[in-house]
């Protein structure tokens, strides 16, 4: 078996041309499955840890739905959202007080978006579940007299016990955050993000929203409801989201882009598969007398077909280790240009394995009608050439 090799290593070397052109048709295919399936699984880790770290069963009451919702026309309907009131702290502190009788959930908190700063009131942890690196978190008494102290992000250039200036007011820092990096689920850049409590917060709102552990969302729609005086027949006027439907949506994203790999890779590898075949056909021909010496010297024609099918295997795999080396090179790259992000990009198991196994069942089904068409070479017409 070791000569059957060596011999074809010897075979292949022989005509370096040939070979290259054979084994870079090959590497492109690979390199598009191994890249997007290694792009995939990276960013669903991503998500996946994202989702463990913020908590999926978050309800956020809002004034639009993240699922966009069209008419009939396939148009999204942003007037009537542009219509709708913001969500308001009194109703936040209205369902802050029934959810605490009735316990219908275990937390909530009140976020308000402005140009520079986050409002927060009630468990804010809920909005940011970062550790802190230095200082300390809010009290209860900053919180609800609406002192005038900031939680910075790893990326602001302030240090505890700093004052900062936002929106026109002076703020002390009390607390700074570790570094979060990427995050595809948070509302919030939490690595630049600016947390005062809402009394404080000195800027207009552009945006707001109720966050709710655990919650029953039927009861709170009906609070809600009941809360803006709406009748049966009405529709509602405000919005809750739910984390999943984000996870559903990079799912479908995660799976058109292994589906758009496939695609190229697969075009890629036939260019390279009907290059190898072609390459098997132009030894045959070229080696007919050493064939047809073999067959005379009493060589069956499964020797014939194992050792131009070694070939065919052997210069797949080589174009598919290659094509998983160039990934491996490119993970390199982005990791260096992207390193502040902290997305784990690492060369997938999964995507390595099917890069490897596509190789190999490349060199079987191109290799196998060169092979036969050898191994059916007879003996005297080879020699003749």
């Amino acid at each position: 078996m070791n000569d059957l090799w060596m011999q074809t290593f010897r075979q292949l070397k022989a005509d370096r041309f040939r070979t290259l052109l054979s084994l870079l048709g090959v590497a492109v295919g690979i390199f598009s499955i191994v890249a997007a399936l290694t792009l995939v699984d990276s960013l669903q880790r991503s998500v996946q840890d994202s989702f463990a770290a913020f908590g999926s069963d978050l309800l956020f009451v809002e004034r639009e739905p993240l699922e966009p919702d069209l008419n009939e026309d396939g148009v999204f309907r942003w007037w009537e959202y542009a219509a709708r009131p913001p969500v308001t702290w009194r109703e936040y502190r209205y369902l802050a007080a029934q959810g605490g009788a009735e316990g219908a959930y275990g937390s909530i908190a009140f976020a308000s978006y402005g140009p520079e700063t986050v409002g927060v009131e009630g468990d804010w942890t809920l909005l940011i579940q970062q550790t802190l690196e230095g200082g300390r978190a809010f009290s209860r008494r900053e919180l609800e007299d609406g002192l005038p102290v900031v939680l910075v992000g790893a990326e602001v250039e302030a240090e505890c016990g700093e004052p900062l200036w936002l929106d026109g007011k002076r703020y002390v820092v009390i607390g700074k955050f570790s570094k979060a990096g990427l995050s595809s689920v948070s509302p919030v850049d939490i690595d630049n993000v600016h947390l005062v409590p809402f009394k404080a917060q000195a800027c207009e709102a552009l945006r707001s929203s109720i966050v709710i552990a655990g919650a029953r969302e039927s009861h709170i729609r009906a609070l809600l409801r009941e809360y803006r005086r709406l009748s049966p027949g009405q529709k509602d006027n405000f919005a809750m989201n739910r984390l999943s439907y984000l996870l559903q949506e990079m799912n479908e994203l995660f799976s058109m882009v292994a589906k758009l790999g496939w695609i190229v890779g697969i075009f890629s590898l036939l260019v390279g598969g009907f290059g190898i075949a072609n390459m098997l056909y132009v030894s045959v021909e070229e080696r007919k007398p050493q064939i047809g010496i073999c067959r005379a010297l009493g060589a069956r024609r499964r020797v014939i077909i194992r050792e131009f099918l070694s070939e065919s295997v052997l210069l797949s795999l080589w174009g598919g280790m290659a094509g998983i080396a160039l990934v491996e090179m490119l993970l390199l790259s982005l990791r260096l240009a992207f390193r502040s992000t902290g997305l784990p990009l690492s060369l997938s198991p999964r995507g390595a394995f099917s890069g490897l196994a596509v190789s190999l069942l490349l060199g079987l089904a191109f290799g196998v009608s060169p092979a036969r068409h050898a191994a059916k070479l007879n003996p005297v017409e080879a020699m003749k050439k």
